[in-house]
Order: C-alpha cells, then sequence, then structure tokens
C-alpha cells in the first residue's frame, strides 16, 4: 500500500468455506434460467434461488438456508429496469464463514484470501491481449491485509505479488453506457454531490459498512498502526471471492449458476451487482445480497 489513489483523495479528505463457482453467464439463448422460470418475482431487481434435493427450486429465504447437505447449487437472477435493450454487466459472488468462539483469527498479513475469474469467451472483446495485467482468466489468493486495504480504504496495490494478485484479479468489462471502458476495481464514486462514496472497488470489500457507504478514511487509518486497523476480514475465515460476467436476454435478466461448498458451519453468500440499479434508477447503486448458509 502506497499512496492515495487520485480518484479517492478529495472526497475523503471531505469526510472524514470452502468454495467454487460456475463459469456461468446467461446468453439470450440459453436455458439458465429454466429452472425458475415459474418462480421470478417480475418486481424485484436480484434474486437468489437454490436447488432444494427432491424438492426442485426455490428462493432462498431472506435470513438464510439451513442446509443438510455439504454442497447447493444456486442461481443468482439480476433483472434490468431502466433500459429497454439487453445490457451487461458483471457480479462479485463473496463467500467466507463467521469465525467460531474459540478459534484463532490469524492476522490480516498471514490470512489468505482465494482470487478467481473464469474465462468468458463470449466477452474477450472488453480487453487488450497485450495487457498482462488484465488476463483472461485468473485463479490465485492474495492476503487480507493487501485485499481489505486496497477494498475497503482505497489504497494503490502494493509493488509485490499480493499487489500484482489483486491487479490481475479486476478486469474491465462492458458496463451499462454499452462502452468496454469499465473496471471491476474502479474507485469513481457513484454520486459525490448526493454524498454517495459508494464505487465498484468498494463492493468487494467483505466489511458491510463499506458497501453502504463507500471507503473508510485513509487520513483516520493514517493515525493508526495500518496492520492494527480495523479491517473487513478480521473475524472471518475460508473468504473466496468471484468475478462473473453477464448479459441480459431478451426479457433484460440474466440468470447465473453458483455452487457453494460448505466445510464448516456459518457460511455467507453475498453477491453485488456492479450495474445492478433498483427500480429502474441508476443513479441509485443495488444493494448487496447477503444470505446465510448454516450446516
Amino acid at each position: 500500500m502506497t499512496k492515495l489513489s487520485r480518484t479517492t483523495f478529495f472526497p475523503l479528505c471531505a469526510i472524514t468455506m470452502f468454495w467454487a463457482a460456475t463459469a456461468g453467464v446467461s446468453r439470450a439463448e440459453d436455458d439458465t434460467c429454466s429452472p425458475v422460470a415459474g418462480l421470478l418475482n417480475t418486481t424485484a431487481e436480484q434474486e437468489l434461488f437454490y436447488a432444494s434435493p427432491g424438492q426442485g427450486w426455490a428462493a432462498v429465504p431472506a435470513d438464510g438456508l439451513s442446509l443438510t447437505t455439504p454442497e447447493v447449487r444456486l442461481i443468482y437472477v439480476t433483472r434490468e429496469f431502466f433500459l429497454s435493450q439487453p445490457r451487461m454487466g458483471a457480479i462479485a459472488v463473496k463467500t467466507g464463514r463467521t469465525i467460531a468462539v474459540g478459534e484463532k483469527d490469524p492476522e490480516p498479513v498471514l490470512k489468505q484470501i482465494k482470487l478467481r475469474r473464469l474465462r468468458q469467451a463470449e466477452f474477450e472483446s472488453c480487453r487488450d491481449e497485450r495487457d498482462e495485467k488484465d488476463p483472461l482468466s485468473f485463479r490465485g489468493k492474495v492476503s487480507a491485509f493487501e485485499y481489505d486495504t486496497f477494498h475497503d480504504y482505497g489504497y494503490d496495490a502494493s509493488d509485490n505479488a499480493d499487489g500484482r494478485s489483486v491487479t490481475q484479479f479486476h478486469t474491465k468489462y462492458v458496463g451499462r453506457a454499452g462502452r468496454c471502458d469499465t473496471r471491476t476495481d474502479s474507485t469513481t464514486f457513484d454520486a459525490p454531490l448526493r454524498w454517495d462514496w459508494r464505487s465498484n472497488r468498494s463492493q468487494f470489500s467483505f466489511d458491510p459498512k463499506v458497501v453502504r457507504g463507500g471507503f473508510h478514511s485513509q487520513i483516520i487509518a493514517g493515525l493508526n498502526v495500518r496492520r492494527a486497523a480495523a479491517i473487513g476480514s478480521i473475524g472471518l475465515a475460508d473468504q473466496r471471492v468471484e468475478i462473473i460476467k453477464y448479459r441480459t436476454n431478451a426479457q433484460k435478466i440474466a440468470c447465473i449458476p453458483i455452487r457453494v461448498k460448505l466445510n464448516r458451519d456459518n457460511f455467507f453468500i453475498r453477491i453485488n451487482d456492479l450495474e445492478g440499479a433498483p427500480g429502474g434508477s441508476r443513479l441509485i447503486r443495488a444493494e448487496e445480497l447477503s444470505r446465510q448458509l448454516r450446516r
């Protein structure tokens, strides 16, 4: 972590599971939405469904799932209200578990977060083949310290292996405007004139406060020992993050399959649609969809 990113400097000065997801993407011609077609709420901007053994598909309750198996198949559905034509976007899928009472929580510099972005051939046009910082796919890991200072505070990536991992994990994608000029780690604030300091990068945070309100202040963080500063990964384990790009279909929805394996209790899944807009107003970013997964 080095300097304050230029795009974040002024606003921040002004205010003080064992997990695996499929490389799913909804296409207009596929049948990804078929299993949940009869369950969709046409007024909901985003929904999450699960396959119940022997009982078909059902909506994941707001208070989460109590599972009898170590694996669950999910389908995340995002709906477009604002644009009349299909559009593209990307989601961040974050999973992990709350550390049990009596279980040791490693120091952030020692704790590892696994990162994954699988190749999706239909979206390869939104990248420069010569750009080594944006490979077609990425699998790796990063320390919780690097991950959280990058996503919770908006610090630049470090000039080391961790910094290279978090940089190569993020990627360009076609945003709501239809241009290939949006990055998943963009620090551009949603609406600074309305005091909305959220950004794409902040949506990758494991700290719900950052997801809802934007980066923590680097000024305050600088007054503390950085290693001891409160960060989003404290109290969590088995953290994994995946980026999945998508395209809405002719019905203006995208259905993205996800598979989660739980090796311990108290797992969670949190999904952030970087281009989601509830009620048709792009002036407001979609809220994080968060569900508990219990065994």
